[in-house]
């Protein structure tokens, strides 16, 4: 159709001769931001507030790769 729009297709990241998907790109890093605030809940003493901590770090790595790939990649 003549009307549509076509969104721009996120393209891999090279390091040398290795493409790396931009998905697990996003993963990685927010495995580090969810680490960091993982350290910094713990350190605050906050997280005793959550009745299940390991599933607050997955939902924790979840929202942060969904905001990391949407906002800073365009996936």
């Amino acid at each position: 159709p003549s009307g549509s729009v076509t969104m721009p297709y996120p393209q891999e990241f090279t390091i040398g001769d290795v493409y790396l998907p931009p998905m697990l790109v996003a993963a990685i890093l927010s495995l580090a931001a969810t680490i960091i605030t993982t350290r910094l809940l713990n350190k605050h003493r906050l997280s005793r507030y959550f009745a299940n901590p390991p599933l607050a770090f997955v939902s924790i790595l979840v929202i942060y790769t969904v905001f990391i790939g949407t906002v800073f990649i365009g996936i």
